[in-house]
């Protein structure tokens, strides 16, 4: 009788510490950054829709808005390659200054194929590496995207660096116009909780219109703020516009090409 005592005693024993010790909340694939990608994918029959919404304010003259939406459904092949499925729109509104043009438009921006396969990983290995690849059609414009991701991921600090190219070619009955985007970005997040993180995004964008010289660059900074749940996560980033380092407009930032600043919020939802 005793010894069965003792045995209950210390199921019980094991069942309170269970309960009271703290359970990660945040998954692997949680994402702590809005514009940079850490170098992790999806486990192996994992699936995953994310929500995404980008708006960006400001130009040189009036009043401009752009809300851009993607819709993601993502799902990992293996635990080294992940693919994805976007549904793109867009919302804009721009009021000039002097009357002259007045735009409220909403349209449908295509579909995009998303692949990423994890070569290191980084918790695992010393540093984190991952390749990445983005197909965009809307049938009078096709895009590509690359990139080369890095991260590293310790106790509660998450570092990660993109290096990031995109091709885009719009047809017109005419001519095709063509532009070449080259764009680094870097994201620094700690874990103050199992839950809860704070961090900083860097962006540094260029742009070669008809792929040949650079005519615009800008240099973006700002907080991104991190929270998940067993269920889901949700990350927001605020990104102004702090210097033009190439085309600049006035104020030391380039209003023609880029806006003023943006804010962009991702919710995931694990299916």
């Amino acid at each position: 009788m005793s010894t069965f005592r003792r045995s209950a005693q210390s199921l019980g024993l094991l069942s309170c510490i269970s309960f009271l010790t703290p359970h990660s909340a945040t998954r692997a694939d949680d994402r702590y950054f809005t514009y940079t990608y850490e170098p992790k994918v999806l486990a192996a029959g994992a699936a995953e829709f994310e929500q995404w919404t980008t708006l960006r304010a400001g130009k040189e003259n009036g009043v401009y808005s752009r809300w851009d939406l993607r819709s993601e459904f993502e799902f990992g092949l293996t635990d080294r390659l992940t693919t994805a499925l976007y549904l793109n729109f867009r919302s804009t509104h721009f009021d000039s200054a002097d009357d002259a043009l007045d735009e409220d438009e909403f349209e449908f921006k295509g579909i995009s194929s998303e692949w990423k396969y994890k070569l290191f990983d980084p918790t695992a290995d010393p540093v984190g590496f991952l390749l990445y690849g983005e197909l965009t059609t809307s049938f009078d414009e096709l895009e590509l995207e690359e990139k080369l991701v890095l991260g590293k991921n310790f106790d509660r600090l998450i570092l990660a660096f993109n290096a990031n190219s995109e091709q885009e070619w719009e047809f017109e009955e005419e001519k095709t116009e063509s532009e070449l985007v080259v764009e680094f970005t870097a994201g620094a997040a700690l874990k103050v909780t199992d839950r809860f993180s704070v961090g900083v995004e860097l962006r540094e964008k260029n742009v070669f219109p008809d792929m040949e010289e650079l005519e615009h660059a800008a240099f973006f900074a700002g907080p991104a703020i991190h929270y998940s749940t067993e269920k889901w996560w949700a990350t927001l980033t605020f990104l102004p516009q702090i210097v033009a380092l190439k085309g600049s407009t006035g104020d030391s930032v380039n209003l023609d090409e880029f806006e003023r600043a943006e804010f962009r919020l991702l919710v995931g939802i694990h299916l």
